[in-house]
């Protein structure tokens, strides 16, 4: 399958997620703790049994660098705005801040999900699309928690979509960006890609579901991350 054609199915599985959340309301808001618990899992198991062995198999020492890179990144970026807002629509919350500063975040967390499949297929047809799996379940989860956000902001249901996809396209645009460079990155290089890539799904699969494990004792929600877990892992 074509790498273009995995991008515009992220594309796909984004609207997907919003259009649950918009015809199915109450049940995506019930039900995003597990279905988040199930993402992070997927994303885990894939960074730890795909993507890690990979970026040090190509330079051990980048590729640590590229996973400290990221969690300094999302880090830095999640202090100054919203790249993820799933306790906002999940939990009560009184503040809502929808700004152009979001959206530049979200846009940029898309494109990277982008250059994230274009390193991962140029490494080999089976490490892209586990990375691509993955990369799927956790664009499904930004479409409902985006749509979420957006409709807690009061926008009306059409402009949530075509915001949504927007923000949506970022990821197939990623992908065209950056594939035609990969053929002619070296193999330290796409070691730090790959940790940088790793560095990503590890804080995201952490940080979303991981403190609510601890502080909810939802059986559901701990199955559906042990799921994640085993088809994270599964070696394609």
């Amino acid at each position: 399958m074509s790498v273009y054609l995995w991008s515009f199915m992220a594309f796909g599985a984004t609207l997907l997620g919003a259009s649950v959340l918009l015809v199915r309301h109450e049940w995506a808001k019930s039900n995003i703790w597990r279905i988040l618990a199930f993402a992070s899992g997927v994303l885990l198991g894939v960074s730890f049994i795909h993507i890690l062995p990979e970026a040090s198999s190509l330079d051990p020492h980048l590729s640590g660098l590229g996973v400290l890179t990221a969690f300094l990144l999302i880090f830095i970026v999640e202090g100054f705005t919203m790249i993820h807002s799933c306790s906002e629509f999940a939990e009560e919350c009184p503040i809502h801040i929808v700004g152009w500063t979001a959206f530049g975040a979200l846009t940029l967390h898309s494109l990277i999900d982008g250059l994230a499949i274009a390193v991962a297929f140029r490494s080999g047809t089976a490490i892209g699309e586990a990375v691509t799996v993955a990369i799927l379940v956790h664009k499904f989860t930004d479409g409902l928690t985006m749509t979420g956000l957006l409709t807690a902001a009061h926008y009306e249901r059409n402009k949530c979509l075509a915001i949504v996809g927007l923000l949506a396209l970022a990821t197939p645009l990623g992908v065209a960006v950056f594939w035609p460079f990969t053929a002619s990155v070296s193999s330290s290089a796409m070691g730090w890609l790959f940790g940088f890539i790793a560095g990503i799904f590890f804080y995201v699969g952490a940080s979303d579901i991981l403190p609510r494990i601890h502080k909810v004792r939802d059986v559901y929600c701990l199955g559906s991350f042990a799921a994640g877990l085993v088809l994270g892992g599964i070696r394609w």
